[in-house]
């Protein structure tokens, strides 16, 4: 019983199973857990395994991307000196050894087929003539989506989904002076993992001389440089800010990876803004006997009542440039038009479909250009047009003005600063109330209707000025008399040093 009572008691019932005895079975045998732990070491195995193998593959994973990216970054590197060794050439003329590489995973190679760039040269009758037209040639790194390119004498990089610029080409705007330089780099068909090999001059330096191909019997010219990239989308980063404004088609319009910028050359053949009022046609509403004189300065007409002017009447031929193909140019080039935020302060060109309330203009980091669609509309209250800063604020309209109330425009010590640009399509007016316009009205073919008892100081140019109230002041400004008003958005490039270097690259 003894015996019983502690074999029962220590021991448990499997499964009805009972010595012949009848004792009680224990839960396992000896050969029971012998089996246990085999079967146990088995799993621990097969757990460490996978884990090994995971850790194995993982680990190898994460070694293959730092080591991709230490190579890159090595890659990066090269071809920044790459780029010092080139311009060493172009400005030294002297050669250059550089090494490239070596690389485990890219590999290196020449190719002309990733950037192009072309040079056109425009009057204002619209005949064009092609300057330059070349492939850029570019040295390039590669690793799967990974490519790092020395082209046009910048470095570029891109990773499949875009690209960013990694050291800038050297295009400068600085006060009308465009400096271009354009590196054609030619040679042996480079490649490999290594790439050793020496750059050197591959002829004497070109230079795009523009002077010699104005005509001075035009107005104004332009200069269109369009580039076709791989890596379009940072060559147009690049001259947004080099050269603001100057953008007229961008990577996603027009032709696909080709960016093009547009700069007006003036002629210094432009007409003269040395009268108040300048017009085909200027007229009254009311006669000599009221005493008035609207008109203190010069005026230049081919119909006008001399009463109504307090300086020097002349009757030259009327013949003022129209803004009509610029603004054109100017509203095509618009990426999407927006609204206009109360305060600019970065210049650039804005394109906009209504002005109908104040803004204040800072412009002293550069011109701001503003392209208007549809309304320009200044009524007392809703604030003023303000101008501040050393540079100037452009306002290209193929709409209506229509100022009211005491509304301000312009700069009060400056009025050359602030041009307003109209179309054909536009009448300038206005209505009442004591406006007062310190600025450059230039609306070539339209019909300039002023009433109330506005102030204006500076010039107006229209096909049909309107004087309509004895108490209409129009005062030249003697800030206008030496303007150059070229008629289109974006910068103005007197000066421009555009230089072709050919460089040849041979391993």
């Amino acid at each position: 019983m003894g015996d019983q009572f502690r074999c029962g008691g220590r021991g448990e019932r499997r499964d009805n199973d009972s010595a012949e005895d009848g004792s009680y079975l224990t839960t396992g045998s000896t050969s029971d857990r012998g089996q246990a732990h085999v079967l146990g070491l088995i799993l621990l195995i097969g757990a460490v395994t996978t884990a090994s193998v995971g850790i194995l593959v993982f680990g190898s994973t994460g070694l293959h991307t730092q080591q991709t990216t230490i190579e890159t970054e090595y890659a990066e590197q090269s071809m920044l000196e790459f780029a010092h060794s080139t311009t060493t050439v172009t400005t030294d003329r002297s050669p250059s050894d550089v090494s490239l590489g070596p690389f485990d995973r890219g590999r290196i190679e020449m190719r002309n087929d990733t950037g192009r760039v072309n040079v056109t040269y425009i009057d204002d009758s619209g005949e064009t003539e092609v300057l330059y037209d070349e492939p850029f040639g570019s040295v390039i790194y590669s690793n799967d989506d990974t490519e790092i390119a020395y082209q046009g004498g910048g470095v570029w990089r891109t990773d499949g989904t875009g690209s960013t610029m990694v050291s800038a080409p050297g295009i400068e705007y600085r006060e009308g002076t465009l400096t271009f330089p354009i590196v054609h780099l030619d040679g042996d068909r480079v490649g490999g993992d290594t790439v050793d090999g020496t750059v050197r001059q591959g002829g004497t330096p070109k230079r795009i001389d523009l002077g010699e191909r104005r005509n001075r019997d035009r107005e104004s010219v332009a200069v269109r440089i369009g580039i076709e990239s791989e890596y379009c989308d940072a060559w147009e980063r690049e001259l947004e800010e080099s050269v603001t404004g100057s953008v007229t088609e961008r990577c996603k319009e027009g032709k696909p990876r080709r960016v093009r910028i547009r700069l007006i050359d003036p002629t210094g053949n432009n007409r003269a803004l040395d009268s108040a009022v300048i017009g085909e046609t200027v007229t009254a509403g009311f006669d000599e006997s009221t005493g008035a004189r609207p008109i203190d300065g010069d005026a230049n007409a081919g119909t006008i009542d001399e009463w109504m002017v307090n300086g020097t009447v002349s009757d030259e031929n009327y013949d003022y440039p129209s803004a009509d193909e610029s603004i054109d140019d100017a509203l095509e080039a618009c990426d999407g038009f927006e609204t206009l935020d109360e305060d600019i302060t970065e210049p650039g060109v804005y394109c906009v479909d209504e002005i109908d309330g104040g803004h204040d203009f800072d412009t002293s980091n550069g011109d701001i250009d503003v392209v208007v669609r549809d309304s320009f509309d200044l009524s007392s209250g809703n604030g003023d047009i303000d101008v501040e800063g050393d540079n100037d604020l452009t306002i290209y309209a193929d709409t209506d003005l229509e100022v009211k109330g005491n509304t301000e425009i312009g700069n009060e010590s400056d009025p050359s600063q602030t041009r307003l640009v109209f179309s054909s399509e536009s009448t300038v007016q206005t209505v009442r109330g004591t406006p007062e316009i310190r600025a450059l009205v230039y609306a070539p073919d339209s019909t300039v209707e002023i009433s109330g008892t506005p102030t204006i100081v500076g010039s107006i140019v229209g096909d049909e000025i309107e004087i309509d109230d004895v108490a209409v002041e129009i005062r030249h400004d003697g800030s206008l008399t030496n303007l150059d008003l070229i008629p289109g958005a974006g910068p103005h490039v007197p000066y421009a040093s555009i230089a072709v270097s050919d460089v040849e690259f041979d391993d």
